[in-house]
This record gives C-alpha cells, sequence and structure tokens, in this order.
C-alpha cells in the first residue's frame, strides 16, 4: 500500500512539475507576443493580461506546494544544527511541518470558500469565471499537507530519481515509479 501511495504521489509531483513549466512557458509566451503586437502592429491581445495573469497565479501556487517537497520555503535559524541536541532538532523540525500542515489546511478550508465566491463573478476579457483563478489554492493547499505528512512519515519519496528525471541527468521513469518503495 506504501509503494502504491509513493508511485501516485511521485506522478503527481512529476505532473505538477511539467505543468508549471507549461505555464511559465505560455505566460512568456503571451506576454511577448502581445508586447510585439502592441508596438509594432498597434494591436494586442485582449485577454492576455488574463491568461497571463492565471498562469502567473498556478505557477506560483503550483511551486508553492511543490516547494514544501523540497523543503525549499524560507527557514529561520536562531541556533546551528551543531549546537543542538539531534532530540531537539526532531522535536522542533516536527513543529515545523506541523505548521505547514496547518497553513495548508487554512488554504484548503478558506481557497474553497474563495472559489465558490469568486464562481459568480466573471472575469471581462475572457467571459471565465473569476473563480478558476484561484482554484489553484486549495489544491496547493492539498499538495503541502500531502508532503508535510510524508516527511512526518519520513518516507523516502526517491526525491533525488524524481530529480534526475526532471532534470536529464540519466533517471529514468522506472526508477521513479519501479520498484519497491522502501
Amino acid at each position: 500500500m506504501k509503494d502504491l501511495i509513493l508511485r501516485i504521489i511521485n506522478f503527481f509531483h512529476i505532473v505538477l512539475v511539467e505543468l508549471a513549466k507549461l505555464m511559465i512557458i505560455g505566460m512568456v509566451l503571451i506576454v511577448f507576443f502581445n508586447v510585439i503586437l502592441r508596438y509594432v502592429f498597434n494591436s494586442g491581445i485582449i485577454w492576455s493580461e488574463e491568461v497571463s495573469l492565471l498562469l502567473c497565479v498556478w505557477f506560483i501556487f503550483i511551486s508553492f506546494g511543490l516547494g514544501v517537497k523540497q523543503r525549499l520555503h524560507i527557514t529561520i535559524n536562531l541556533l546551528s544544527k551543531g549546537k543542538i541536541s539531534p532530540k531537539l532538532d526532531g522535536m522542533l523540525d516536527f513543529m515545523a511541518e506541523l505548521v505547514v500542515i496547518f497553513i495548508g489546511m487554512i488554504m484548503i478550508i478558506y481557497g474553497t470558500r474563495l472559489v465558490q465566491f469568486t464562481m459568480r463573478s466573471i472575469m471581462p476579457a475572457t467571459r471565465w469565471p473569476a473563480g478558476i483563478l484561484y482554484l489553484v489554492v486549495p489544491f496547493s493547499g492539498l499538495t503541502m499537507v500531502l508532503e508535510a505528512i510524508l516527511h512526518l512519515l519520513r518516507w523516502d519519496t526517491y526525491d533525488q530519481k524524481i530529480d534526475d528525471y526532471l532534470t536529464g541527468k540519466g533517471g529514468k521513469l522506472k526508477d521513479v515509479f519501479g520498484g519497491n518503495h522502501g
């Protein structure tokens, strides 16, 4: 069961990374072509600002959730790791993961409320419901909670193998999804 859970989570991690790549590329292309159209042809893409904003918000929140997996968020170290006992260090790490879970739960609960509230509003250029812009908030919160729980359980999620695959350093999908995950 643990192996299946880790395979599913690793699959979603890879999908989210690839989706984030597509979003940043899409945002750059839309803004680039809109600038060219506006300054060279005195024309523009009416929906470019809304769609690029949507892609930017989604990129940021997806990256926020993915950053929890790699522990990339800002931390404040009042004491160096060498000056505190391993037991205290473990307790502080545990508390940090609880804070991440708490923040993720807030994002899930209030993000869902925000989406429900803003689905009634319409974005002017695209005519899409404004809630689409915020739909990523509860999803990002869920990603944060799942990754923090995996940290608390101390499950090896094969982060290095995923990184090798995503960066093209010779990692293969079978290394991420094949075999036993411990």
